[in-house]
């Protein structure tokens, strides 16, 4: 067989493929690092959001026990009435302090779902 001739890169070419690769993966080593960064700038937010969440809902349901526990002390004010005008006081009193309460809790439901929002707020 007869040798092949031997064919050398010339030195630019090779100084040309390595800055190349260099850049490439600086380009790529910058991609990474943002996404890294992405990923844990979401994750906060979800932890934050989930946390947001969590307190809205133990809020809530500490709600629902004052309510309960107002109809239960009203179910056992109006079982003691031993008149129709008595009953009808108890009644409307009972009207009275659980719209107030419920107002109470929708603004403050309201105020704690607000400040939650990950939206910003506009002037409008």
């Amino acid at each position: 067989m007869a040798d092949t001739p031997k064919l050398d890169v010339p030195p630019e070419l090779r100084t040309i493929a390595e800055h190349g690769v260099d850049q490439a993966r600086t380009a790529i080593d910058g991609f990474l690092t943002a996404a890294h960064k992405a990923l844990d700038d979401a994750g906060r937010q979800v932890d934050a959001a989930h946390g947001n969440a969590r307190d809205l809902g133990r809020t809530t349901l500490d709600f629902a026990e004052a309510n309960i526990a107002a109809g239960f002390d009203f179910a056992s004010r109006i079982a003691k009435a031993s008149t129709v005008d008595e009953w009808a006081r108890l009644h409307a009193d009972y009207v009275k302090e659980q719209a107030a309460r419920l107002a109470e809790q929708a603004k403050a439901i309201g105020e704690r779902a607000s400040a939650a929002s990950p939206f910003p707020k506009t002037g409008k």
